[in-house]
């Protein structure tokens, strides 16, 4: 249980601030990608945690946002940790609601999470994500500027 969420709070901002940054790196290495998922795996936490202990309200806990969905076109037991190895089709990709709360479920159960980055391999525009229990369904595709807003909006809350 959290008592004073502002400590909670405080952290999304340092952490939506460090994402921002990221928006416009050039250069990724192996510990880039260990930090920002690192980051985004204890931002989803931070946020659950403000959930359970009643930090946020339940409209904000609900709020949805688009994201893309691909379906799972792979056979189960082909499934790799490398998304483009055709586990999932992504030119059949579809926009879909989730909540906060999903989400969060998602990345902290998370079985796949890929930054996804331009064509040219240089700027961060998000990432792919599904977790273990929808790794045969789906894997969705979530841009960093709506990420770094969920940060912000859970932080600016009640």
């Amino acid at each position: 249980m959290i008592y004073e969420s502002s400590y909670w709070k405080d952290d999304l901002l340092k952490l939506a601030d460090k994402l921002e940054r990221r928006i416009a790196q050039r250069r990724w290495g192996e510990k880039n990608f260990y930090s920002l998922e690192k980051d985004i795996f204890l931002g989803f936490y931070s946020v659950r945690k403000l959930i359970e202990s009643y930090k946020i309200s339940d409209s904000l806990k609900n709020k949805s946002y688009k994201i893309r969905e691909f379906p799972y076109s792979g056979q189960p037991e082909s499934i790799s940790t490398n998304v483009e190895a055709g586990s999932y089709d992504l030119s059949k990709g579809r926009e879909v609601s989730i909540t906060i709360a999903q989400l969060c479920n998602q990345f902290i159960h998370s079985h796949h999470f890929h930054p996804f980055f331009i064509p040219g391999g240089k700027y961060l525009v998000g990432f792919f994500f599904c977790s273990d229990h929808k790794r045969t369904t789906c894997i969705y595709l979530i841009t960093i500027f709506d990420v770094v807003e969920i940060y912000w909006t859970v932080r600016s809350s009640r």
